[in-house]
């Protein structure tokens, strides 16, 4: 298997024992790892992505991501919805540069909906909690899109849980000078792609809603 090949490459710990390979996003690859005898997910990033985020936007990736994962977890009522941050490696310690996080074991929000031909209600109303509670306590363009999201259970429910901050904000970095203007006079608001991100997670749901 490829991931295989990937972690021979890397510089860990020698007490970190990689289980499994959990995922792969356009950033970063993510595996299940035991790790000071307590199971977590590592992200490792993409020379390129490391590359592009020290060039463009003078940020260190990893840290980047833990500052905003931090952040998001400090607001008491949205750190159910968040996965725990946990450490960086790679900062002057001689190991290759990666984020620890808690593993979440759950399903994704497309598997669920797949699974149940729709979104629990509940699914969606804490989606709506996230963007809400985000937006009020100043954190934007949180990367909502339906595939980046995780699903725990508590108690008889199921509930989302970002874990993909790696996102810089187009709010602050505008592709082009329009965007910058609108984010500018306020004519496109800051958590824009956050709410037009939930109408996906309505939209999946309706799709899978109506499967044969």
């Amino acid at each position: 298997m490829l991931w295989l090949m990937d972690i021979d490459d890397l510089s860990l710990p020698e007490d970190l024992q990689v289980i499994s390979f959990a995922g792969q996003g356009r950033r970063s690859t993510t595996f299940k790892v035991n790790y000071h005898g307590e199971t977590m997910a590592l992200k490792v990033y993409r020379k390129d992505f490391i590359k592009k985020y020290q060039q463009r936007y003078k940020l260190n990736i990893a840290q980047f991501e833990m500052t905003r994962n931090q952040a998001f977890y400090a607001v008491d009522v949205l750190r159910p919805y968040a996965a725990r941050p946990i450490q960086v490696l790679g900062i002057e310690d001689g190991f290759s540069l990666c984020f620890l996080q808690e593993f979440i074991d759950g399903p994704s929000l497309v598997e669920l909906a797949e699974q149940a031909r729709g979104l629990p209600q509940s699914v969606l109303d804490a989606g709506r909690l996230i963007c809400e509670q985000a937006e009020a306590s100043g954190l934007h363009d949180l990367d909502l899109f339906y595939k980046n999201i995780l699903l725990r259970q508590q108690s008889d429910k199921w509930l989302p849980v970002i874990h993909d901050f790696n996102l810089v904000p187009q709010y602050q970095f505008p592709p082009n000078p329009f965007l910058a203007f609108a984010y500018l006079t306020g004519m496109r608001k800051k958590s824009h792609r956050d709410w037009r991100c939930l109408k996906g997670w309505q939209a999946w749901s309706d799709r899978c809603s109506s499967m044969p």
